[in-house]
């Protein structure tokens, strides 16, 4: 399907306004690409990890795009921004508009020809469209769904503890799973069960249908919630790739959750809240073995 993206150079103060009127002249939804209001954001909350290029602004304007038929008329359009322009008290900008013709299944596909499988020591991380014959195990994922491709450092780092603890027969425990990479490869390397919770609907989604396109639906328990702090002695292994301020929070939930001697991976820990975790965990758990890449730290605990 094509269709027209209309995009018209704004300020901060009229985005919301000018929205409107692109949606009353006949747009099916609209985009808003402000930098000030990212830094805003940014600003007036409290972030683990923020990329410093959110913190870069190199352009002022403010960009309000409509979508709109192929061949839609923006005549309408056009004589609004006119009328806009003319408004001399308005703090509206250049109101500069731009059209281009987008076609939807290149813009949703071109990408795909760009995504290379993920290769780890003993696992590979493979799209589901592609094939793979090497003599890795082969852990498909829809990367086209959220929460986790497996590319991230910290996906990585918890693939790479995963790889080196002995999972046959274990039972196990995906937190804050995403797309279920983690569980799913626990259960290729051999991992007698494991259940795997989120918060997100979305994300109980993506995990279940990756857990199909690996065949270990099976031995897959998934549900839309988190770990249950009544839940005892019930694990061998957890693995939670979330942020440091929920894994402090589940602590209590994981220590009694873990068997005597269970192992307890976590990432999705920024380098400056790694001391936070580290004095949150060190009296209930014994550090085995903590890695880095890039910004993010992953830890390996094992249960006192």
């Amino acid at each position: 399907m094509k269709y027209c993206k209309a995009t018209v150079t704004t300020t901060t103060e009229f985005a919301d306004t000018l929205s409107v009127v692109l949606i009353d002249l006949g747009s099916e939804g609209v985009s808003v690409a402000d930098g000030e209001e990212i830094k805003r954001v940014l600003r007036e909350h409290t972030w683990d990890y923020a990329a410093d290029s959110l913190f870069e602004q190199t352009d002022s304007a403010v960009y309000v795009s409509g979508y709109y038929p192929e061949n839609h008329d923006f005549s309408a359009l056009i004589e609004k921004l006119n009328e806009l322009r003319a408004m001399a008290d308005l703090n509206a900008g250049s109101l500069e508009l731009s059209l281009n013709k987008v076609d939807s299944a290149d813009y949703e596909n071109e990408w795909k020809k760009y995504y290379v499988p993920i290769e780890l020591k003993k696992t590979v991380i493979v799209s589901k469209w592609q094939k793979y014959g090497g003599d890795k195990l082969a852990v498909y994922i829809d990367p086209g769904m959220a929460f986790g491709t497996g590319s991230h450092e910290t996906t990585k780092l918890c693939l790479k503890f995963l790889e080196k603890t002995d999972l046959c027969g274990k039972t196990c425990a995906d937190i804050g799973c995403g797309s279920g990479i983690l569980g799913a490869a626990a259960l290729k390397l051999g991992a007698k069960s494991c259940f795997m919770a989120d918060t997100d609907e979305q994300a109980v989604a993506a995990a279940k249908e990756n857990c199909e396109l690996n065949g270990v639906c099976a031995r897959a328990e998934i549900i839309n919630g988190t770990l249950d702090s009544s839940v005892k002695d019930r694990f061998e292994v957890i693995a939670a790739n979330i942020t440091a301020d929920v894994l402090i929070s589940l602590k209590d939930a994981f220590y009694g959750a873990l068997r005597s001697g269970g192992i307890l991976i976590m990432s999705g820990i920024i380098h400056s809240r790694a001391t936070d975790v580290l004095a949150a965990y060190g009296k209930l758990f014994a550090l085995e073995s903590q890695e880095s890449d890039g910004e993010w730290q992953a830890m390996l605990w094992k249960k006192k």
